[in-house]
């Protein structure tokens, strides 16, 4: 429950501290009192999302200012400060301050003291307080909310029903997913595998075997096109090294002289055996060296031809070496790669494996959405039946109330799509409540929910503002005794305008609007004393003073019986 609520600086109230009480808590004003900022307040301390309303409750010109809430600790607002590792106290403070910086408020929240976020605060919010406002449709025109109103009839099954089929979900879901990218790569592979192919098969043509040959085919391009002058040098050279003329005797020849006339001195003086040794050596050198020439030489013995074919060759390898962005020694290399890829994808791969899994886990999947189908539609029999009971009570005798379920795309919270169909009138076939019912009776559905939905809530607090709008006089004291029920479970807050609502009351506050030094000041006063109360009930009765004052004396009278 919120025990107490402080106020500073902020817009119509000022700065305020109001304690709070268990049970059912009235709040009554004038229009333009301050009741729909009291509202906003408790709104904009436990926000859900960033809206408008965040700053404009801030009191002109001031340079701070805080709303800050106590609450009473629930077991499960324990686990919640556990799982947010923040300090568990006797009490839950939470607070949200704001600070004028470059003018522009910059706000934040804070639990127990400590830092939190926006997205805390929401989840905070859920535990600690439940909302219904005047107007408010959305248990009418959300689905999803309205399967979460079924839900919280048999939390503890259904948690464990919801947790199964979570879990069967999303084993199958990852199943699937990998089903579905084994068959997106097959997909992807086939396509890549035939561009390898082609690449492949374009590489081998080219029939690359040495890293180095566009290398050597220039050099021998090079050598082919200076063929004639090779030809010519080498043929000089040849001519001087061992080809002699009549008068000019080759290379060869002088050294065979001088080896023989070696031979002849060292037989005189064998000292010169020692020159006639090295000369050998040097005679032999020659003798190498012009065999090498020779064998040069008849590698010039080529066809003219062949320069052509090994410029379209080096042409051809220059080409392939651009289009593919690699030297020879890496095409040779990409093409050994190529190579071993396709015959990796050629084996089999584990396609059926993860259908035949896949097909499993979806059996198993969807067994477990039927299972709690079953039991949601169970659930609803029972909510159909409480519900109509309840609105009977509040002023609709021919009330028809009816859940519909429509099977949807199974979900990480299974196949059910519910809809609330209403009908209050007889002749009248179901439709969907957010279409048929009038404000005042869909006032009534929401208060006829709440109080079915209220022993199984594990809030503090439930806040009606103005719930009980559009309702005939008639009907009154059944919301008022249905509000006062409501709160044997949980603290109930009401913003009413309706005198017998407020009669049953355990706790009963007043809004007034003061001019003060020329501002608007909103005072929240606490009708501790019956004769203040009846004064005030009185005062919303309204009519001739002495029936008002008589009609709210009775209406005290039958709340104290």
């Amino acid at each position: 429950m919120l025990s107490i609520l402080r106020f500073q600086n902020i817009a119509l109230f000022g700065s305020l501290e109001v304690d709070f009480s268990t049970g059912f808590t009235a709040f009554t004003g004038e229009t333009g009192s301050g009741k729909s900022i009291f509202i906003d307040t408790l709104n904009a301390l436990l926000v859900s999302k960033k809206t408008s309303l965040d700053n404009r409750l801030v009191k002109k010109d001031s340079i701070f200012s805080c709303i800050e809430g106590v609450f009473s600790v629930s077991p499960l607002i324990k686990e919640w400060l556990t799982n947010e590792e923040l300090e568990v106290d006797d009490d839950l403070i939470v607070s949200r301050e704001w600070r004028l910086k470059e003018n522009k408020y910059k706000s934040r929240f804070r639990v127990n003291g400590t830092l939190v976020n926006r997205e805390q605060i929401s989840s905070l919010r859920s535990l600690l307080l439940d909302f219904t406002l005047q107007g408010d449709s959305s248990t009418f025109n959300d689905p999803t909310n309205q399967l979460y109103l079924l839900d919280s009839l048999s939390s503890n099954k259904i948690k464990e029903l919801s947790k199964n089929v979570s879990e069967g979900w999303k084993i199958w879901s990852d199943c699937n997913t990998q089903l579905k990218q084994a068959q997106e790569q097959i997909n992807n592979l086939k396509i890549e595998s035939e561009e390898m192919k082609n690449i492949y098969d374009d590489l081998v043509q080219l029939s690359l075997e040495d890293p180095n040959e566009d290398i050597k085919l220039e050099t021998n391009q090079n050598r082919l096109s200076n063929l004639l002058r090779l030809q010519e040098g080498i043929s000089s050279l040849l001519l001087r090294l061992s080809e002699s003329l009549d008068e000019y005797p080759s290379l060869l020849d002088h050294t065979n002289f001088c080896i023989n006339e070696l031979k002849i001195l060292s037989k005189i003086d064998s000292s010169i055996q020692t020159i006639l040794d090295n000369f050998s050596l040097i005679t032999n050198d020659f003798y190498e060296v012009t065999c090498q020439i020779k064998k040069y030489q008849r590698t010039l013995e080529v066809d003219p031809c062949s320069l052509n074919d090994l410029q379209n060759r080096l042409s051809l390898l220059k080409f392939y070496q651009k289009k593919y962005h690699r030297n020879l020694a890496e095409l040779i290399q990409y093409q050994d790669e190529i190579s071993y890829e396709l015959s990796l994808r050629e084996s089999s791969n584990n396609i059926e494996e993860l259908l035949s899994i896949e097909i499993d886990k979806r059996k198993k999947r969807d067994k477990l959405n039927n299972e709690l189908s079953s039991f949601r539609k169970k659930i609803a029999l029972q909510f159909e039946e409480k519900l109509i009971k309840n609105l009977k009570k509040l002023g609709i005798p021919n009330v028809r109330f009816k859940v519909v379920f429509q099977e949807s795309e199974p979900t990480i919270n299974g196949i059910d799509k519910v809809n609330f169909f209403f009908s209050a009138n007889p002749g009248y076939p179901l439709a969907p409540l957010s279409e048929l019912a009038s404000g005042g009776e869909k006032a009534r559905v929401l208060l006829a929910i709440k109080a079915i939905f209220a022993s199984f809530n594990t809030r503090n607090l439930l806040i009606f503002d103005e719930i009980d709008s559009g309702v005939s006089g008639s009907v009154s004291s059944c919301v008022a005794k249905m509000l006062h029920k409501l709160s044997i479970h949980t603290q109930v807050f009401c913003v009413t305008h309706q005198p017998l609502i407020a009669a049953f009351a355990d706790n009963h506050f007043a809004f007034k609007k003061q001019l003060i030094a020329g501002q608007s000041i909103s005072t929240l006063t606490n009708l501790g004393e019956r004769e203040a109360r009846q004064k005030e009930l009185a005062s919303l009765a309204g009519g001739n003073i002495v029936e008002a004052n008589a009609y709210a004396a009775s209406l005290l009278e039958h709340k104290a019986a």
